[in-house]
């Protein structure tokens, strides 16, 4: 069902109307993570320092309990659409990615089952092992299940299929930034070792930030990394344009 467009946008997704400055350079899709029900009327932080720049920030309000199920990636390409069509942009305007925990898993899984191409990525603690992460929290089991229940297969098998360690090497080969917070001990115990090593293991080139003191996902709260990280999607679609 075709159903997101240009006029109704807002009902399904935030866009940075408010602070973008025109022309268009790029379009960054910011992928939220496990529970998070935000519905902004105004710019964060991170939209207002990417608009200012020429970058249209959007933050698609698909489920809290999405886990890359494919209802979740239906809606994201519908928002794109709508976006692209709003703002009156061609497709060659570059897109990229980012998001945190779950969200960072979608970027990733978009980079290898989404329509478009993007030219880097951005992650915020992401999760990188949905089966890993099935076994030890208890918490997220019945999220996962209720997003993958229409699926034929095995869970075990479905799950491997939208883990990044698992397709590292189906991942293009473009910019990566991945930061992790000290203060985070099971991402960066569980999540974070796996997804460096397949990276190492692909050729991909990142760069990879452990932040002292920041919580999961926490990056508002520490601002050189905060910067670091909206520096990187800015310079990647500046690079892209010049």
């Amino acid at each position: 069902m075709k159903y997101i467009n240009r006029d109704n946008l807002f009902d399904y997704a935030f866009l940075n109307e408010d602070t973008l400055v025109y022309p268009v350079r790029a379009v960054c899709v910011c992928f939220h993570g496990y529970t998070d029900a935000t519905i902004y009327d105004r710019s964060n932080e991170e939209a207002r320092s990417l608009g200012e720049r020429g970058i249209a920030w959007v933050f698609p309000y698909y489920s809290v309990w999405a886990w890359m199920s494919k209802s979740s990636q239906s809606f994201c390409e519908q928002v794109l659409d709508a976006v692209y069509d709003r703002l009156g942009i061609d497709e060659d305007v570059p897109l990229v990615v980012s998001g945190g925990s779950m969200g960072g898993l979608t970027a990733l899984n978009y980079l290898v089952y989404g329509k478009r191409p993007a030219i880097a990525c951005a992650l915020n603690c992401p999760v990188t092992d949905m089966n890993r992460i099935f076994e030890d929290r208890r918490d997220f089991r019945r999220a996962i299940l209720s997003a993958h229940i229409e699926e034929d297969g095995e869970l075990s098998a479905i799950m491997e299929k939208y883990s990044p360690v698992r397709f590292a090497d189906r991942l293009p080969k473009i910019p990566y930034f991945l930061v992790f917070g000290e203060d985070d001990p099971y991402f960066i115990k569980t999540q974070m070792p796996p997804i460096v090593e397949r990276f190492k293991e692909c050729g991909i080139s990142h760069v990879l930030r452990l932040e002292p003191g920041m919580k999961h996902c926490d990056l508002v709260s520490h601002n050189e990394a905060f910067l670091a990280y909206c520096g990187f999607l800015i310079c990647a679609a500046e690079n892209k344009n010049n």
